[in-house]
């Protein structure tokens, strides 16, 4: 092989198999000693040393001398961590997952341009004194969304040339990320084990990241999550749904604005179109049925889905004739992999959201 391994990969596959450095070198036989200096770059494997990696973590050996760069999560997941105690296991796994994807769509879109149809803005949070509202407000006029509730954010999101993905993030403590790096379109990454209410407020959470912050600020959480709430649930449109709202009226919106109880409470409440008795009342009433939890399952609607990301693998396939041998090879992962993160069973010629590269 003409390119020198690289130590990083290493790193990736072990935490997205979710190991330690220790378990590695149990499962291996390898000390733990030389799997460190072998990720710090001190030394480069044996023939035999990569073969027992390769085997061990389930990566083909050509993976290993890979030469993209490894990011780091962004500021804005270490913040959340604070609050939520996300354990830092679950943090690498979760940077692995979002490289490797990365690693693989920039191979990709080596062969694709997508066409973007919808400007994304940016409008700096700060420039605007903080007001969410009206950056919400703006990016709907800016993609033309009808009043009321929006029918499929993630189509929404993708014509402005974002990668979404659908990740089966462990532990269930974070609900997505968003990442931007240069030569790449912006990306989010949304856990798929969340209610689909709770996922479209994820994905607007992310937008409003991409949107409105370039450097992280304290406030900026608070800040995604009220642009998310005006996003999805305009004053002018919702006000009048939420005046002297019940929790039996609220779950009756629910499937209508395609959010959930809780989120039209709040909203409620920010709005005015209750009082703060009202509200905190309700709030426990939430709680006592349990709808703090789980809301429930009878109002539930369909999962958006992402469909972008896959048509970019489809046309690899459908049109510039790649095999599933040759993509996996081309990706440098195993069937499993392929078949767990990409999902790629359709069989219809993707629509033209891009075209060749000639």
């Amino acid at each position: 092989m003409n390119e020198r391994f690289n130590p990083e990969m290493l790193q990736l596959a072990r935490q997205f198999r979710g190991l330690s450095q220790i378990a590695l070198a149990k499962a291996t036989g390898i000390t733990q000693g030389y799997l460190s200096k072998i990720e710090n770059g001190l030394i480069e494997p044996g023939n035999d040393t990569l073969f027992t990696l390769s085997n061990t973590l389930s990566f083909p050996e050509s993976y290993f001398f890979n030469q993209d760069r490894v990011y780091g999560l962004p500021i804005s997941v270490h913040a959340y961590r604070k609050k939520a105690s996300v354990p830092q296991k679950t943090l690498d796994a979760i940077q692995a997952e979002m490289n490797l994807r990365v690693i693989h769509y920039r191979k990709l879109l080596r062969s694709v341009d997508i066409a973007q149809e919808l400007e994304l803005p940016y409008l700096d949070v700060e420039q605007y004194g903080g007001d969410t509202e009206e950056i919400a407000s703006l990016v709907r006029r800016t993609w033309m969304v009808p009043n009321g509730p929006i029918k499929n954010l993630i189509d929404f999101v993708e014509r402005a040339g974002v990668l979404v993905f659908i990740c089966d993030f462990p532990d269930g403590k974070v609900d997505g990320v968003t990442m931007a790096v240069k030569g790449m379109p912006p990306c989010i990454f949304l856990s798929g084990n969340q209610p689909s209410d709770r996922m479209r407020f994820s994905l607007a959470h992310e937008l409003g990241h991409l949107v409105m912050h370039r450097q992280p600020r304290p406030s900026m959480e608070d800040e995604a999550n009220s642009f998310a709430a005006a996003l999805l649930m305009p004053r002018k449109d919702i006000y009048y749904d939420l005046k002297n709202a019940s929790i039996k009226s609220l779950a009756a919106l629910k499937p209508v604005w395609k959010a959930s109880i809780a989120a039209l409470l709040f909203r409620a409440i920010t709005l005015e179109a209750i009082t703060k008795t009202q509200g905190s009342y309700m709030w426990r009433q939430l709680s006592s049925m349990g709808y703090r939890l789980r809301e429930p399952s009878e109002l539930d609607f369909p999962h958006e889905k992402a469909i972008l990301t896959t048509e970019i693998l489809e046309l690899h396939m459908h049109e510039l004739g790649y095999t599933h041998d040759e993509m996996m090879s081309t990706l440098g992962i195993v069937a499993s992999d392929f078949r767990d993160l990409y999902k790629v069973a359709s069989q219809e010629q993707p629509k033209a959201k891009f075209h060749i590269v000639k």
